[in-house]
């Protein structure tokens, strides 16, 4: 792991939503938190606001048997920004996705104030959700 604030920050966050973790998530995003979705899923485009990511987080943690399960594969850090390329896998029925996606934060005061979630290969994740 690098060791730079913003990666921190970045691993504390996707820990804490893969826990469920909701107050420690408070505590590291911004009260105007945007999340944009850029997907075929049926979260596609912008969730606005902690509560309604709480919603979407949860409802993702409840597709298939399993869940999404994700881990980071790679870090890059700067003074403003965060991104990670993570590994996401699950399953829904007969449908099964093992995927990678980019996970971008945009930071300010030590604060997530932005989400951006991009498929490494989106004709995979429009399969999985359109089947």
């Amino acid at each position: 792991m690098i060791d730079h604030p913003n990666s921190l920050l970045l691993h504390q966050c996707l820990q804490a939503a893969s826990d469920g973790d909701r107050q420690t998530l408070r505590a590291l995003w911004a009260d105007d938190i945007i999340w944009h979705v850029k997907d075929a899923s049926p979260w596609q485009g912008e969730i606005k606001g902690p509560e309604d990511i709480f919603d979407y987080l949860a409802d993702l943690g409840e597709v298939g048997s399993t869940g999404f399960h994700t881990e980071v594969e790679d870090v890059m850090v700067s003074n403003r920004r965060a991104a990670a390329i993570c590994h996401s896998s699950a399953e829904m029925g007969d449908r099964a996705i093992d995927t990678s996606f980019l996970f971008i934060a945009t930071i300010i005061d030590r604060r997530i104030q932005e989400v951006v979630t991009v498929p490494m290969d989106p004709d995979r994740v429009e399969a999985f959700w359109s089947a």
